[in-house]
């Protein structure tokens, strides 16, 4: 068990410092954009796009609106790579080789069974694209069938499946479509010939960066960041070599609650944050609930997947921080043909009074969340 121990308070300054969200609107470059994926080891991506893609706001929360073609850039630059993590993410291209064992299992097989009633694809896919460069769904014929996953045609869950596998990367994208490649063409060959860690010194890996990358974890949420199967027992292992070699330290927490996780060199005396930012629904601060709830006492809820007549709060609803607190919910939509951001409603937490601070801060964030969408102005 921990010797040392930390305030619930500092817990949470921790978690939100760790994100290193934007005091202040701001452009970011391509290089930031780089740079932000790696310190946070992964980026969730999402096909919504009611107020713009989830990868889009994570990111400009942090470092302001960036160039739209960054990310396509960083993929077909081999800088970026696309791969399952806590969901599908955006991952740095240093991590290919610790990707492998899932790679080699076939990843989340959401492409079914293709290759047994598609065999012929496989070679068909990657002569057409090895002959052609990056291709994506649409440049192969086929119509879904009924019944199928998603609605896929085969060339489609092939295509999936090879990238599944590795045997195909995300080279970039045409709007939120995907265009594969063969890996030798994207990713540089010291990526591509690296040797698969072993699987402790994989795991210590993945351990140090979800912990580094959110500034503190329980155990059971870095195997919630990666998604790992056998629960924490998976990782108690490589968590007690890092804390025994001082890169991560475990402390109880003054609430009770499971000891945490945090970098070796964490500041735990730090200053309070003090940003204003709407937070995208899939937000790394957010995707372990339980620990959500428990340092921020915010219950996160996505109700996209609801029907509207079960929802609370709304249809897609961004959490508003202030400082180290969630103060409120706001269900926003962009109005792409008017160019305006437009605030359907606005739910404060509760014990959150209404106040002319509150107003101002919800001000900025939607100031500065209209810039990272492109927007000309916000409708409240």
């Amino acid at each position: 068990m921990p010797k040392a121990s930390i305030p619930q308070a500092a817990v949470r300054r921790l978690a939100i410092t760790a994100q290193r969200y934007a005091a202040r609107a701001r452009r970011g470059t391509t290089a930031e954009v780089e740079a932000t994926v790696r310190r946070l080891s992964c980026v969730q991506l999402d096909s919504i796009s009611t107020v713009e893609r989830s990868h889009r706001i994570v990111l400009g929360a942090r470092i302001g609106a960036f160039p739209d073609e960054s990310v396509t850039r960083l993929l077909g630059g081999g800088r970026l790579i696309e791969y399952w993590a806590h969901e599908a993410c955006l991952l740095p291209a240093v991590d290919w080789p610790l990707l492998r064992p899932a790679m080699q299992v076939g990843g989340r097989r959401w492409y079914g069974e293709v290759d047994r009633t598609h065999p012929h694809l496989r070679d068909h896919v990657l002569d057409e694209i090895r002959a052609r460069g990056p291709l994506g769904s649409r440049h192969f014929d086929g119509a879904a069938r009924k019944g199928e996953m998603w609605g896929w045609k085969p060339a489609k869950r092939m295509l999936e499946l090879l990238w599944n596998h590795g045997e195909l990367v995300v080279a970039g994208r045409q709007g939120f479509q995907r265009l594969y490649d063969v890996p030798e063409r994207v990713l540089p060959g010291e990526i591509l010939d690296a040797p698969t860690p072993p699987e402790p010194e994989r795991l210590r890996k993945l351990v140090e960066r979800a912990v580094r990358g959110r500034g503190v974890l329980t155990e059971r949420g870095v195997v919630e960041h990666w998604r790992l199967k056998g629960g924490a027992a998976r990782v108690r292992g490589a968590v007690d070599s890092l804390v025994s070699e001082g890169v991560i330290r475990r402390l109880a927490v003054d609430d009770g609650g499971a000891p945490v996780l945090v970098p070796g060199d964490a500041d735990l005396e730090g200053r309070a944050p003090s940003s204003a930012v709407l937070l995208s629904p899939f937000d790394n601060l957010l995707w372990d609930r339980p620990f959500a709830r428990r340092i921020l006492g915010f219950d996160h809820l996505i109700e996209v997947y609801k029907p509207a007549p079960q929802r609370r709060y709304g249809y897609y609803v961004l959490p508003l921080l202030r400082g180290d607190r969630i103060v409120g919910r706001a269900d926003l939509k962009s109005e792409r043909a008017s160019g305006e951001l437009v605030v359907n409603a606005f739910h404060r937490e509760d014990g959150v009074r209404a106040s002319a601070a509150l107003d101002d801060a919800f001000d900025r964030a939607l100031d500065r969340l209209r810039r990272v969408t492109g927007l000309e102005s916000v409708r409240r």
